[in-house]
């Protein structure tokens, strides 16, 4: 009894002994974050939307911050759950155009293909915003796409608003990134997004922005089931009701967790 105690013993602390050279890589005694893939698949971007969710489970991505060319506060929260293979729910809140007044939105994404299947990453979806970017209720269809180039993870997404209301309201968004990884847990890259409005003829709502973009670089520090973002940059904005754009800073910190 007490040899097979002992042989017990030896085999569950194996694994505590083990050294480079014994048949272990240096990769091999390294802890493995639990959210590190979901950081290298675009998964915790500002502003892009990821093509690929790597893990079933949950996941929780926020920034806030500041974006001194609107003079109005960054707030965006999304929580992701991936229940199903390919399949991903997303419920989020944002504060739309200029305001500082968080609206939710639900919506889904479906991945069609995977890069490993097919050479590309991509996934479409929608959402329903309660109040879009152009202040009306809307449908947004979405097209999510990605591809790794070496160690680095290049997305693009480009999506569609129509409002839901009496008006014909309308946008276009492209959001464009890259992300790359620079040492044990630390990522940076660039993260941008683009917004148009598509609607020329009918009445405008209050306040509604002719066009708008926020863009910059973005660095994130993966620990264990936790990632901490930074992002700054420039934003852009022009009303429809006014002929200058207003061009200044924008920058704002994200916490993310996956559960």
């Amino acid at each position: 009894m007490k040899m097979r105690h002992c042989l017990l013993g030896l085999v569950v602390a194996t694994p505590a002994f083990a050294r480079p050279g014994d048949g272990v890589t240096e990769e091999d005694l390294i802890p493995k974050s639990e959210i590190r893939d979901s950081v290298e698949h675009g998964e915790l971007m500002p502003w892009s939307v990821a093509a690929r969710h790597v893990r079933l489970g949950m996941l929780v991505n926020t920034y806030g911050g500041w974006d001194a060319a609107k003079d109005a506060p960054v707030m965006t929260g999304t929580l992701e759950a991936s229940l199903f293979e390919r399949l991903t729910l997303r419920a989020s809140a944002t504060n739309p155009g200029m305001t500082d007044v968080l609206r939710p939105s639900f919506g889904a994404l479906f991945e069609l293909t995977h890069e490993e299947d097919s050479g590309i990453d991509l996934a479409v979806g929608g959402d329903y915003e309660l109040e879009g970017w152009n202040h009306n209720p809307a449908l947004v269809t979405r097209v999510a796409a990605a591809r790794t180039a070496g160690l680095t993870r290049l997305q693009a997404n480009a999506a569609f608003g129509l409002a839901t209301n009496s008006s014909s309201e309308r946008y276009g968004d492209l959001r464009l990134s890259g992300l790359h990884p620079i040492a044990e847990g630390l990522y940076a890259g660039l993260d941008s997004r683009a917004r148009l409005d598509l609607e020329r003829s009918g009445e405008e709502p209050t306040g509604e922005l002719d066009w708008d973009m926020q863009a910059g670089p973005v660095a994130t520090l993966a620990l264990g089931r936790w990632a901490v973002s930074a992002t700054g940059g420039v934003s852009a904005w022009k009303l429809r009701s006014r002929d200058e754009a207003k061009v200044g800073a924008i920058g704002a910190v994200g916490v993310g967790a996956v559960f």
